[in-house]
């Protein structure tokens, strides 16, 4: 089964929020062209937070949510070993992350391992669990 791409996503969120693109367009940030252009898959996604930022607040999703979350791994998914723009953001401004990623890749822990490890840090710090997956 083929992968949705980004374009994909946003068109069809878009489209199901009953947002029109020149609407949406001048939300997000972005000239309506461009956004044609990256819905048809005919211009990559942007790779910028700021921008991912407006077009997740422009299609309404929250803040933590899985589809904000996909949102962003979409806009990567064509650079193999790239972090999301908003994963990449935190960790260049948060000293430990590296650390944390290189014991992690040193480990070698496994997709079940993170889960639990992902399970544990969000029951320490009191938050709702929130894997990578969306429903």
């Amino acid at each position: 089964m083929r992968r949705q791409t980004f374009g994909e996503y946003l068109r069809d969120r878009r489209v199901k929020g009953g947002v029109g693109l020149r609407t949406f367009a001048e939300a997000a940030g972005v000239k309506p062209s461009n956004l044609s252009a990256i819905e048809y898959g005919r211009q990559r996604p942007p790779q910028t937070s700021t921008v991912l930022e407006r077009m997740a607040d422009a299609l309404g999703l929250p803040q933590g949510s899985a589809a904000r979350r996909k949102l962003f791994d979409l806009a990567v998914a064509h650079k193999p070993g790239a972090l999301p723009p908003d994963v990449a953001a935190y960790a260049g401004r948060t000293p430990g992350v590296p650390v944390l990623l290189r014991t992690i890749a040193n480990k070698r822990l496994s997709r079940d391992d993170l889960e639990r490890l992902t399970k544990y840090v969000d029951e320490q710090l009191g938050g709702k669990v929130r894997t990578g997956r969306v429903e």
